[in-house]
């Protein structure tokens, strides 16, 4: 019998002994081998059962650990994902305030440019109006200065001078 192999339960219960004088009792060492075989088969089961379920087990714990794995791996590439779409957002934004500060900035240039020449044509519109008003006062005033000569001329006339002239 070698101690580095382990025996199965058929070696335990055909294992035949020596026959001394003054030996145990057949029966009864027969009876133990068999009880001891018995209960070396249950544990050689349970082990064989133990050690299919440890091989599934740890089948099943390096399945988990790819799976988390492969969960940190899409996390990871989510998160990395969204900063990039969160910096691209940024970009843009900035591109657009950007954009509408010239729109802005124009748009200002513009009014004020306009405002200026409405303002010069403001003042081209009174200074024409004044040109307007001392041409009208000087028509007036010529007007006044031929009324009086006409009203000064008709004093110095008479009916019968009118007549006079006609003759």
């Amino acid at each position: 019998m070698s101690p580095a192999k382990p025996m199965s339960p058929v070696e335990i219960q055909t294992q035949v002994f020596r026959k001394t004088l003054r030996g145990f009792d057949p029966e009864e060492v027969k009876l133990f081998l068999t009880n001891v075989a018995d209960s070396y088969q249950s544990l050689v089961l349970e082990n064989t059962k133990l050690t299919q379920e440890v091989t599934h087990l740890s089948a099943a714990l390096d399945e988990f650990r790819k799976r988390e794995t492969l969960l940190k791996e899409a996390l990871y590439s989510a998160q990395k994902t969204a900063d990039e779409v969160r910096s691209q957002a940024d970009r843009e934004a900035r591109n657009i305030v950007h954009e509408a500060e010239l729109k802005g900035e124009a748009a200002l240039r513009d009014a004020q440019a306009r405002a200026h020449r409405i303002e010069r044509q403001i003042l081209d519109l009174k200074t024409e109006r004044e040109g307007l008003l001392r041409s009208v006062r000087d028509i007036l005033r010529r007007i006044t200065v031929m009324v009086d000569a006409i009203e000064g001329q008709k004093d110095g006339e008479n009916v019968q001078s009118f007549g006079q002239d006609q003759a």
